[in-house]
C-alpha cells in the first residue's frame, strides 16, 4: 500500500422486521453468507479456502470490471449458531487503500408474527492521512463512512424485506 492511513474503527447497527417465519431469514442468512449465493449474484468469483483455523468456513472473493480486480477480499466465517439463527463473519478487504477488515453478526430473531434481521458490524478502515489530520477531519470522515455504510445496510435489508415478503 502506498500512502499514509489512519486507522479508525467504525460501529454500525441496523435491523428490519419482515413478517416471514425467523427459519426462512435464517436459510437465506446461510445462502447468502456460508454458500456466498449474495456475493455471486452480485457477480464475484468465489474461491473456497482450505484453511484449518477457519472451522466453519472461508472464501476468497473478488470482483473483476475492464479486466482489473475492483474487490478483493478474504471471508471466514467465525460464527454459525442455529438456534440463535446467529451468523459472525471477518472479512479482510485487500483491495482497499488503507485497509479494511470487517466482523459483521447477522441474525434472524422471533419477534411476534414475524423476524427482526439484525447486521451489528465493527469495520476497521484506514483514512487517508497524507493531509495533516486533526480530530475534527478525522470525525468528518468517520461520520461519511459510517452514514455510507448505514445507508448500504439499511438499503440491502429492505431489499431483503421486499424479496422475503413479495414471495411470501
Amino acid at each position: 500500500m502506498t500512502g499514509l492511513y489512519l486507522p479508525v474503527t467504525i460501529v454500525n447497527h441496523a435491523a428490519i422486521d419482515i413478517a416471514v417465519p425467523p427459519d426462512r431469514v435464517w436459510r437465506l442468512i446461510l445462502e447468502h453468507f456460508v454458500d456466498a449465493q449474495r456475493w455471486r449474484e452480485l457477480g464475484y468469483c468465489i474461491e473456497p479456502l482450505d484453511d484449518p483455523a477457519a472451522v466453519f468456513g472461508s472464501y476468497r472473493m473478488w470482483l473483476e470490471q475492464d479486466d482489473k480486480v475492483v474487490d478483493n477480499r478474504v471471508c471466514h466465517i467465525t460464527e454459525i449458531d442455529d438456534s440463535a439463527r446467529r451468523l459472525s463473519l471477518f472479512a479482510d478487504y485487500l483491495s482497499q487503500p488503507g485497509g479494511a477488515q470487517v466482523y459483521v453478526t447477522y441474525q434472524a430473531q422471533e419477534i411476534a408474527g414475524a423476524t427482526r434481521y439484525t447486521m451489528d458490524c465493527h469495520t476497521r478502515a484506514g483514512i487517508d492521512a497524507s493531509a495533516k489530520l486533526d480530530k475534527a477531519s478525522v470525525a468528518t470522515a468517520i461520520a461519511a463512512i459510517k452514514s455510507h455504510s448505514d445507508t448500504h445496510l439499511a438499503g440491502f435489508l429492505a431489499r431483503i424485506k421486499t424479496r422475503l415478503e413479495g414471495t411470501e
